[in-house]
Protein backbone atom coordinates (compact mmCIF):
# COMPACT_ATOMS: atom_id res chain seq x y z
CA UNK A 1 0.00 0.00 0.00
CA UNK A 2 1.20 3.14 -1.11
CA UNK A 3 1.62 5.96 1.63
CA UNK A 4 -0.05 8.87 1.28
CA UNK A 5 1.41 12.12 1.98
CA UNK A 6 0.06 14.37 4.80
CA UNK A 7 -1.18 17.75 3.88
CA UNK A 8 -1.27 19.92 6.66
CA UNK A 9 -2.50 23.01 4.79
CA UNK A 10 -6.21 21.07 4.13
CA UNK A 11 -6.00 19.20 7.13
CA UNK A 12 -6.27 22.68 9.18
CA UNK A 13 -8.58 24.42 6.27
CA UNK A 14 -11.34 21.37 7.19
CA UNK A 15 -11.00 21.97 11.03
CA UNK A 16 -11.55 25.38 10.74
CA UNK A 17 -14.41 24.96 8.66
CA UNK A 18 -16.37 22.74 11.06
CA UNK A 19 -15.62 24.92 13.94
CA UNK A 20 -17.04 27.54 11.40
CA UNK A 21 -20.07 25.62 11.24
CA UNK A 22 -20.45 25.33 15.38
CA UNK A 23 -18.85 28.61 16.78
CA UNK A 24 -21.38 30.63 18.71
CA UNK A 25 -22.62 34.05 17.73
CA UNK A 26 -23.47 36.92 19.37
CA UNK A 27 -27.15 36.41 19.31
CA UNK A 28 -26.55 32.23 20.81
CA UNK A 29 -24.67 33.84 23.54
CA UNK A 30 -27.39 36.59 24.39
CA UNK A 31 -30.03 33.69 23.99
CA UNK A 32 -27.53 31.21 26.25
CA UNK A 33 -27.71 34.20 29.09
CA UNK A 34 -31.04 34.57 28.93
CA UNK A 35 -31.77 30.88 29.23
CA UNK A 36 -29.32 30.55 32.24
CA UNK A 37 -31.11 33.69 34.16
CA UNK A 38 -34.45 31.89 33.36
CA UNK A 39 -33.08 28.41 34.73
CA UNK A 40 -32.26 30.19 37.75
CA UNK A 41 -36.06 31.59 38.28
CA UNK A 42 -38.54 28.49 37.61
CA UNK A 43 -41.54 30.82 37.90
CA UNK A 44 -40.34 33.44 35.46
CA UNK A 45 -38.74 30.63 32.84
CA UNK A 46 -42.66 29.31 32.25
CA UNK A 47 -43.58 33.00 31.76
CA UNK A 48 -40.97 33.79 29.55
CA UNK A 49 -41.27 30.14 26.97
CA UNK A 50 -45.19 31.54 27.07
CA UNK A 51 -44.27 35.51 26.08
CA UNK A 52 -41.68 33.75 23.87
CA UNK A 53 -44.39 31.94 22.11
CA UNK A 54 -47.14 34.20 21.96
CA UNK A 55 -45.25 36.30 20.43
CA UNK A 56 -43.71 34.50 17.45
CA UNK A 57 -47.57 33.51 16.93
CA UNK A 58 -47.94 36.76 16.76
CA UNK A 59 -45.28 37.20 14.03
CA UNK A 60 -45.87 34.61 12.15
CA UNK A 61 -49.73 35.70 12.02
CA UNK A 62 -49.01 39.45 10.95
CA UNK A 63 -46.29 38.06 8.50
CA UNK A 64 -48.88 35.69 6.96
CA UNK A 65 -51.29 39.06 6.88
CA UNK A 66 -48.47 41.30 5.50
CA UNK A 67 -47.32 39.08 3.13
CA UNK A 68 -51.39 38.48 1.88
CA UNK A 69 -51.40 42.47 0.89
CA UNK A 70 -47.62 42.62 0.03
CA UNK A 71 -47.27 43.34 -3.78
CA UNK A 72 -43.83 41.50 -4.06
CA UNK A 73 -44.72 37.88 -3.47
CA UNK A 74 -46.99 38.18 -6.40
CA UNK A 75 -44.34 39.90 -8.59
CA UNK A 76 -41.96 36.85 -7.96
CA UNK A 77 -44.68 34.48 -8.81
CA UNK A 78 -45.69 35.54 -11.99
CA UNK A 79 -41.94 36.30 -12.93
CA UNK A 80 -41.31 32.90 -12.03
CA UNK A 81 -43.23 31.88 -14.99
CA UNK A 82 -42.40 31.29 -18.56
CA UNK A 83 -43.95 34.00 -20.58
CA UNK A 84 -42.15 36.56 -17.76
CA UNK A 85 -38.03 36.15 -18.75
CA UNK A 86 -37.42 39.44 -20.67
CA UNK A 87 -36.09 42.09 -18.61
CA UNK A 88 -39.14 44.48 -19.56
CA UNK A 89 -41.32 42.29 -18.86
CA UNK A 90 -40.66 43.43 -14.59
CA UNK A 91 -43.15 46.50 -15.19
CA UNK A 92 -45.89 44.42 -16.11
CA UNK A 93 -45.32 41.97 -13.31
CA UNK A 94 -45.70 44.64 -10.92
CA UNK A 95 -48.98 45.86 -12.79
CA UNK A 96 -50.02 42.47 -12.12
CA UNK A 97 -48.93 42.00 -8.39
CA UNK A 98 -50.43 45.30 -7.79
CA UNK A 99 -54.29 44.59 -9.22
CA UNK A 100 -53.90 41.15 -7.74
CA UNK A 101 -53.56 43.12 -4.49
CA UNK A 102 -56.11 45.28 -4.99
CA UNK A 103 -58.32 42.21 -5.85
CA UNK A 104 -57.78 40.95 -2.24
CA UNK A 105 -58.18 44.25 -0.70
CA UNK A 106 -61.93 44.63 -2.35
CA UNK A 107 -62.95 40.60 -1.15
CA UNK A 108 -61.71 41.73 2.35
CA UNK A 109 -64.23 45.10 2.05
CA UNK A 110 -66.99 43.09 0.86
CA UNK A 111 -66.81 40.58 3.27
CA UNK A 112 -67.11 42.83 6.18
CA UNK A 113 -69.68 44.94 4.31
CA UNK A 114 -71.88 41.90 4.39
CA UNK A 115 -71.09 40.96 8.40
CA UNK A 116 -71.66 44.54 9.10
CA UNK A 117 -74.92 44.35 7.03
CA UNK A 118 -76.20 40.98 8.76
CA UNK A 119 -75.51 42.75 12.57
CA UNK A 120 -77.68 45.85 11.52
CA UNK A 121 -80.50 44.36 10.09
CA UNK A 122 -80.95 40.75 10.79
CA UNK A 123 -84.56 42.29 12.14
CA UNK A 124 -85.37 42.51 8.58
CA UNK A 125 -84.33 38.68 8.02
CA UNK A 126 -87.43 36.95 7.66
CA UNK A 127 -89.37 34.32 5.86
CA UNK A 128 -92.04 37.26 4.59
CA UNK A 129 -89.40 39.49 3.04
CA UNK A 130 -87.38 36.83 1.38
CA UNK A 131 -90.80 35.74 0.11
CA UNK A 132 -91.10 38.97 -1.48
CA UNK A 133 -87.74 39.55 -2.58
CA UNK A 134 -88.41 36.45 -4.68
CA UNK A 135 -91.97 37.40 -5.92
CA UNK A 136 -90.48 41.16 -6.32
CA UNK A 137 -87.77 38.84 -8.89
CA UNK A 138 -90.62 37.43 -10.77
CA UNK A 139 -92.09 40.77 -11.66
CA UNK A 140 -89.00 42.31 -12.51
CA UNK A 141 -88.72 39.78 -14.69
CA UNK A 142 -91.89 40.18 -16.28
CA UNK A 143 -91.41 43.80 -16.83
CA UNK A 144 -88.14 43.20 -18.83
CA UNK A 145 -89.41 40.12 -21.07
CA UNK A 146 -93.03 41.06 -21.47
CA UNK A 147 -94.34 42.32 -25.12
CA UNK A 148 -97.07 44.28 -23.64
CA UNK A 149 -100.27 41.67 -23.95
CA UNK A 150 -103.61 42.21 -23.30
CA UNK A 151 -104.75 42.23 -19.65
CA UNK A 152 -107.48 40.75 -18.44
CA UNK A 153 -109.99 40.69 -15.25
CA UNK A 154 -113.24 40.71 -13.93
CA UNK A 155 -115.73 42.42 -15.26
CA UNK A 156 -116.82 46.05 -12.83
CA UNK A 157 -117.69 49.60 -14.06
CA UNK A 158 -116.70 50.85 -10.65
CA UNK A 159 -112.78 49.69 -10.35
CA UNK A 160 -110.27 52.65 -10.35
CA UNK A 161 -106.51 51.63 -11.85
CA UNK A 162 -102.99 53.02 -10.69
CA UNK A 163 -99.67 51.71 -12.20
CA UNK A 164 -97.30 50.06 -9.68
CA UNK A 165 -94.12 48.33 -10.11
CA UNK A 166 -94.18 47.86 -14.22
CA UNK A 167 -97.86 46.04 -13.67
CA UNK A 168 -101.47 47.53 -13.02
CA UNK A 169 -103.44 47.47 -9.97
CA UNK A 170 -107.36 47.14 -10.10
CA UNK A 171 -109.74 47.71 -7.18
CA UNK A 172 -113.35 47.50 -7.35
CA UNK A 173 -115.72 47.36 -4.69
CA UNK A 174 -115.42 43.42 -3.56
CA UNK A 175 -111.53 42.89 -4.30
CA UNK A 176 -108.06 44.36 -5.04
CA UNK A 177 -105.18 42.52 -7.53
CA UNK A 178 -101.97 43.54 -8.79
CA UNK A 179 -100.98 42.44 -12.54
CA UNK A 180 -97.67 42.30 -14.32
CA UNK A 181 -96.83 43.42 -17.56
CA UNK A 182 -97.24 39.92 -18.98
CA UNK A 183 -100.80 39.53 -17.52
CA UNK A 184 -99.80 37.39 -14.63
CA UNK A 185 -102.26 38.25 -10.96
CA UNK A 186 -99.75 38.03 -8.21
CA UNK A 187 -102.10 39.11 -5.63
CA UNK A 188 -106.19 39.07 -5.22
CA UNK A 189 -107.26 40.72 -2.17
CA UNK A 190 -111.06 39.95 -0.98
CA UNK A 191 -112.37 43.09 0.40
CA UNK A 192 -115.29 45.18 0.63
CA UNK A 193 -115.48 49.10 -0.83
CA UNK A 194 -118.16 51.21 -1.68
CA UNK A 195 -115.96 53.74 -3.56
CA UNK A 196 -112.32 52.40 -4.02
CA UNK A 197 -109.70 54.66 -4.16
CA UNK A 198 -105.65 54.11 -5.28
CA UNK A 199 -102.66 55.82 -4.67
CA UNK A 200 -99.22 54.33 -6.04
CA UNK A 201 -95.99 54.53 -4.82
CA UNK A 202 -92.72 52.66 -6.02
CA UNK A 203 -92.76 50.83 -2.57
CA UNK A 204 -96.33 50.22 -1.43
CA UNK A 205 -100.08 51.14 -2.67
CA UNK A 206 -103.15 52.36 -0.41
CA UNK A 207 -106.52 51.38 -1.20
CA UNK A 208 -108.90 53.55 0.64
CA UNK A 209 -112.67 54.04 0.83
CA UNK A 210 -113.53 57.32 0.58
CA UNK A 211 -117.25 56.41 1.74
CA UNK A 212 -116.02 55.05 4.68
CA UNK A 213 -113.03 55.38 7.09
CA UNK A 214 -110.62 52.34 6.21
CA UNK A 215 -107.46 52.25 4.02
CA UNK A 216 -105.04 49.74 3.70
CA UNK A 217 -101.42 49.11 2.31
CA UNK A 218 -100.12 46.95 0.04
CA UNK A 219 -97.17 45.04 -1.44
CA UNK A 220 -96.59 42.90 -4.94
CA UNK A 221 -98.09 40.21 -3.23
CA UNK A 222 -99.96 41.02 0.29
CA UNK A 223 -101.81 43.59 2.75
CA UNK A 224 -98.82 44.93 4.65
CA UNK A 225 -100.56 47.50 6.82
CA UNK A 226 -104.64 48.48 7.84
CA UNK A 227 -106.07 51.01 9.92
CA UNK A 228 -109.70 52.04 10.70
CA UNK A 229 -110.40 55.79 11.62
CA UNK A 230 -113.64 57.30 13.19
CA UNK A 231 -114.14 59.82 10.26
CA UNK A 232 -114.30 59.04 6.69
CA UNK A 233 -111.08 59.33 4.46
CA UNK A 234 -110.45 62.33 1.53
CA UNK A 235 -106.83 61.70 -0.04
CA UNK A 236 -103.81 60.09 0.80
CA UNK A 237 -100.32 61.13 -1.00
CA UNK A 238 -96.82 59.00 -1.35
CA UNK A 239 -93.50 60.19 -1.22
CA UNK A 240 -90.46 59.20 -2.62
CA UNK A 241 -89.11 56.61 0.22
CA UNK A 242 -92.37 55.01 1.03
CA UNK A 243 -93.73 57.34 3.93
CA UNK A 244 -97.00 58.73 2.83
CA UNK A 245 -100.09 60.63 4.95
CA UNK A 246 -103.56 60.01 4.72
CA UNK A 247 -106.13 62.95 5.15
CA UNK A 248 -109.74 62.51 7.14
CA UNK A 249 -112.57 65.11 7.41
CA UNK A 250 -113.83 66.03 10.75
CA UNK A 251 -117.06 68.46 11.40
CA UNK A 252 -115.05 70.28 14.05
CA UNK A 253 -111.44 70.34 12.82
CA UNK A 254 -112.74 70.04 8.97
CA UNK A 255 -109.08 68.16 7.87
CA UNK A 256 -106.73 66.28 10.42
CA UNK A 257 -103.75 64.73 8.01
CA UNK A 258 -102.17 61.55 9.97
CA UNK A 259 -98.04 61.15 8.42
CA UNK A 260 -96.17 57.57 8.66
CA UNK A 261 -92.82 57.04 7.91
CA UNK A 262 -91.20 54.36 5.49
CA UNK A 263 -91.21 51.99 8.09
CA UNK A 264 -95.10 52.32 8.11
CA UNK A 265 -95.36 53.78 11.29
CA UNK A 266 -97.54 56.35 12.11
CA UNK A 267 -95.20 60.07 13.32
CA UNK A 268 -98.29 62.44 14.29
CA UNK A 269 -100.64 64.63 12.87
CA UNK A 270 -101.69 67.81 11.21
CA UNK A 271 -104.86 69.83 12.33
CA UNK A 272 -106.24 72.12 9.27
CA UNK A 273 -109.10 74.09 9.66
CA UNK A 274 -109.87 74.18 5.92
CA UNK A 275 -111.49 71.61 3.60
CA UNK A 276 -108.35 69.95 2.11
CA UNK A 277 -108.55 68.39 -1.27
CA UNK A 278 -105.14 67.30 -2.17
CA UNK A 279 -102.08 66.86 -0.95
CA UNK A 280 -98.11 65.79 -2.08
CA UNK A 281 -94.73 64.94 0.08
CA UNK A 282 -90.99 65.27 -1.23
CA UNK A 283 -88.98 63.34 0.73
CA UNK A 284 -85.44 65.19 -0.78
CA UNK A 285 -87.17 68.32 0.46
CA UNK A 286 -89.04 67.21 3.70
CA UNK A 287 -92.25 68.78 2.50
CA UNK A 288 -95.77 68.66 2.70
CA UNK A 289 -98.12 70.67 0.69
CA UNK A 290 -101.86 70.78 0.55
CA UNK A 291 -104.57 72.47 -0.90
CA UNK A 292 -108.12 73.81 0.52
CA UNK A 293 -110.89 75.40 -0.28
CA UNK A 294 -112.41 77.85 2.19
CA UNK A 295 -115.51 80.24 1.62
CA UNK A 296 -113.45 83.55 2.60
CA UNK A 297 -115.07 86.42 2.15
CA UNK A 298 -117.79 84.74 0.23
CA UNK A 299 -116.36 84.06 -3.29
CA UNK A 300 -114.35 81.11 -2.32
CA UNK A 301 -110.38 80.64 -2.33
CA UNK A 302 -108.06 78.41 -2.48
CA UNK A 303 -105.62 78.00 0.92
CA UNK A 304 -101.87 76.47 -0.47
CA UNK A 305 -100.21 75.70 2.72
CA UNK A 306 -96.33 74.32 3.15
CA UNK A 307 -95.10 72.38 5.84
CA UNK A 308 -92.00 71.19 7.46
CA UNK A 309 -92.26 67.42 8.25
CA UNK A 310 -88.62 66.78 7.97
CA UNK A 311 -87.41 63.84 10.44
CA UNK A 312 -89.52 64.60 13.86
CA UNK A 313 -92.83 63.86 14.62
CA UNK A 314 -94.18 67.24 14.68
CA UNK A 315 -94.91 68.90 11.65
CA UNK A 316 -94.05 73.14 11.23
CA UNK A 317 -96.14 75.38 9.06
CA UNK A 318 -93.95 77.16 6.95
CA UNK A 319 -96.03 79.65 4.62
CA UNK A 320 -99.83 80.18 3.23
CA UNK A 321 -100.50 81.64 0.18
CA UNK A 322 -104.47 82.05 -1.08
CA UNK A 323 -105.89 82.45 -3.89
CA UNK A 324 -109.02 84.62 -4.66
CA UNK A 325 -111.93 83.12 -5.91
CA UNK A 326 -110.63 79.95 -7.74
CA UNK A 327 -111.31 76.28 -6.40
CA UNK A 328 -108.54 73.70 -5.73
CA UNK A 329 -108.15 70.50 -8.00
CA UNK A 330 -104.65 69.04 -7.80
CA UNK A 331 -100.94 69.47 -6.25
CA UNK A 332 -97.91 67.86 -6.56
CA UNK A 333 -94.33 68.25 -6.33
CA UNK A 334 -92.45 68.05 -9.96
CA UNK A 335 -88.88 68.70 -9.58
CA UNK A 336 -86.25 70.56 -7.60
CA UNK A 337 -88.38 71.14 -5.08
CA UNK A 338 -91.27 73.40 -7.22
CA UNK A 339 -94.71 72.19 -6.49
CA UNK A 340 -97.02 72.27 -9.47
CA UNK A 341 -101.24 73.54 -8.67
CA UNK A 342 -103.79 72.81 -10.74
CA UNK A 343 -107.00 75.26 -9.63
CA UNK A 344 -110.25 75.81 -12.10
CA UNK A 345 -108.59 78.87 -13.01
CA UNK A 346 -105.06 78.40 -13.93
CA UNK A 347 -102.01 76.27 -13.19
CA UNK A 348 -99.20 77.76 -10.99
CA UNK A 349 -95.59 76.73 -10.41
CA UNK A 350 -94.26 77.41 -7.02
CA UNK A 351 -89.89 77.55 -6.10
CA UNK A 352 -88.47 75.73 -3.35
CA UNK A 353 -89.10 79.15 -1.68
CA UNK A 354 -92.42 79.12 -1.45
CA UNK A 355 -93.37 81.70 -3.76
CA UNK A 356 -94.93 82.05 -7.33
CA UNK A 357 -92.64 81.81 -10.29
CA UNK A 358 -94.68 80.88 -13.37
CA UNK A 359 -98.46 81.26 -13.69
CA UNK A 360 -100.98 80.14 -17.21
CA UNK A 361 -104.70 81.25 -16.59
CA UNK A 362 -107.36 80.56 -18.22
CA UNK A 363 -109.85 82.97 -17.77
CA UNK A 364 -113.82 81.82 -17.61
CA UNK A 365 -112.73 78.78 -19.45
CA UNK A 366 -114.22 75.27 -18.05
CA UNK A 367 -111.51 72.54 -17.68
CA UNK A 368 -112.31 69.09 -19.22
CA UNK A 369 -109.17 67.20 -18.30
CA UNK A 370 -106.28 67.36 -15.90
CA UNK A 371 -103.33 65.64 -14.39
CA UNK A 372 -100.28 66.58 -11.42
CA UNK A 373 -97.67 64.15 -10.91
CA UNK A 374 -93.76 64.32 -10.56
CA UNK A 375 -93.72 64.95 -14.78
CA UNK A 376 -95.40 68.19 -14.51
CA UNK A 377 -98.98 69.27 -15.05
CA UNK A 378 -101.18 69.56 -17.73
CA UNK A 379 -104.95 70.96 -18.28
CA UNK A 380 -107.22 70.94 -21.42
CA UNK A 381 -109.46 74.00 -20.65
CA UNK A 382 -112.74 74.61 -22.70
CA UNK A 383 -113.95 78.07 -23.60
CA UNK A 384 -117.32 78.09 -26.18
CA UNK A 385 -116.08 75.87 -29.19
CA UNK A 386 -112.43 76.06 -28.04
CA UNK A 387 -110.20 73.84 -26.69
CA UNK A 388 -106.97 74.58 -25.11
CA UNK A 389 -103.88 71.98 -24.05
CA UNK A 390 -101.59 73.93 -21.27
CA UNK A 391 -99.23 71.57 -19.73
CA UNK A 392 -95.50 72.37 -18.09
CA UNK A 393 -93.30 69.87 -17.96
CA UNK A 394 -90.73 68.60 -14.65
CA UNK A 395 -89.00 71.58 -14.77
CA UNK A 396 -91.51 74.04 -14.37
CA UNK A 397 -91.31 75.60 -17.58
CA UNK A 398 -94.35 76.11 -19.73
CA UNK A 399 -93.97 73.26 -22.86
CA UNK A 400 -97.75 73.42 -24.97
CA UNK A 401 -100.01 75.87 -24.88
CA UNK A 402 -102.21 75.53 -27.94
CA UNK A 403 -105.58 74.72 -29.28
CA UNK A 404 -106.89 70.83 -29.90
CA UNK A 405 -110.08 70.22 -32.15
CA UNK A 406 -110.72 66.91 -30.46
CA UNK A 407 -113.06 66.24 -27.03
CA UNK A 408 -109.80 64.83 -24.40
CA UNK A 409 -111.56 63.37 -21.68
CA UNK A 410 -108.04 62.38 -19.68
CA UNK A 411 -105.07 64.03 -20.02
CA UNK A 412 -100.97 63.51 -18.92
CA UNK A 413 -97.88 64.42 -19.69
CA UNK A 414 -94.58 61.95 -19.52
CA UNK A 415 -90.90 63.27 -20.18
CA UNK A 416 -91.72 65.69 -23.91
CA UNK A 417 -94.66 63.80 -24.27
CA UNK A 418 -98.43 64.81 -23.95
CA UNK A 419 -101.14 61.92 -24.00
CA UNK A 420 -104.93 62.96 -24.69
CA UNK A 421 -106.99 60.36 -24.69
CA UNK A 422 -110.64 60.89 -26.64
CA UNK A 423 -113.77 58.63 -26.70
CA UNK A 424 -112.38 56.62 -29.65
CA UNK A 425 -108.19 56.78 -28.62
CA UNK A 426 -105.39 58.16 -27.42
CA UNK A 427 -103.02 61.06 -29.15
CA UNK A 428 -99.51 61.72 -28.58
CA UNK A 429 -97.90 64.61 -28.70
CA UNK A 430 -94.31 65.71 -28.71
CA UNK A 431 -93.83 69.08 -27.44
CA UNK A 432 -90.47 69.75 -28.70
CA UNK A 433 -91.45 69.62 -32.56
CA UNK A 434 -95.49 69.63 -31.83
CA UNK A 435 -95.92 66.56 -33.91
CA UNK A 436 -98.72 64.21 -33.77
CA UNK A 437 -99.46 60.82 -33.63
CA UNK A 438 -102.68 58.66 -32.95
CA UNK A 439 -104.00 54.93 -32.07
CA UNK A 440 -107.34 53.69 -31.51
CA UNK A 441 -108.71 52.10 -28.64
CA UNK A 442 -111.75 50.94 -26.13
CA UNK A 443 -112.84 53.24 -23.89
CA UNK A 444 -111.46 52.91 -20.36
CA UNK A 445 -109.22 54.78 -17.97
CA UNK A 446 -105.86 55.62 -19.43
CA UNK A 447 -102.67 55.04 -17.75
CA UNK A 448 -99.25 56.28 -19.16
CA UNK A 449 -96.57 53.82 -18.78
CA UNK A 450 -93.75 55.48 -20.37
CA UNK A 451 -92.81 57.71 -23.42
CA UNK A 452 -93.79 55.36 -25.90
CA UNK A 453 -96.49 53.16 -24.24
CA UNK A 454 -100.34 53.73 -22.79
CA UNK A 455 -102.86 51.73 -21.23
CA UNK A 456 -106.30 51.73 -21.41
CA UNK A 457 -108.48 49.72 -18.29
CA UNK A 458 -111.50 48.79 -19.94
CA UNK A 459 -114.26 46.77 -17.43
CA UNK A 460 -113.36 43.84 -18.12
CA UNK A 461 -109.54 43.95 -20.00
CA UNK A 462 -106.50 46.23 -20.18
CA UNK A 463 -104.89 46.88 -23.56
CA UNK A 464 -101.69 48.40 -24.65
CA UNK A 465 -101.14 51.51 -27.27
CA UNK A 466 -97.18 51.26 -27.86
CA UNK A 467 -96.11 54.49 -30.31
CA UNK A 468 -93.54 53.95 -32.60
Amino acid sequence: MKDQKFNAKKFLKGIKGKLGKHAPTEEDIREDDLDSLNEEDPQNDGKSKKGKAKGKRSERIFGKVGGFFDPEPQKERVLSKEDFRGAGDVYFASVSAFYKVIERILWVVLVLFLVFSLMTNYKEITFNNFFYLLKDFSSAVDSETSNYQVLSYDSDKRQKFALFRGGVVSASPSSVSVFTTSGRRSLRNNNEYYSPNIVASDKYFIVYDSASSSFSVFNSFSKVYNQKFEDPITDAAFADDGSFAVATRQADIKTIIYLYGKNIKERGYISQSDYVFDMSLSSQEGRLATIAYDVGVGTGETIITFYDIGTSNTAKKLHEHSIQGEFPLSCAYIGGGRLAVVTNGAIRIFDRNMKQIKSESFYEAGITAFNVSENGAIAVVSSGSVRTVCAFNSSGDLVYNKQIGENIIKADIVGKYLFLQTSSGVIRINTDDKTREYLPSNQGSMLVYGEDTAIVCGEARAEYLVFD
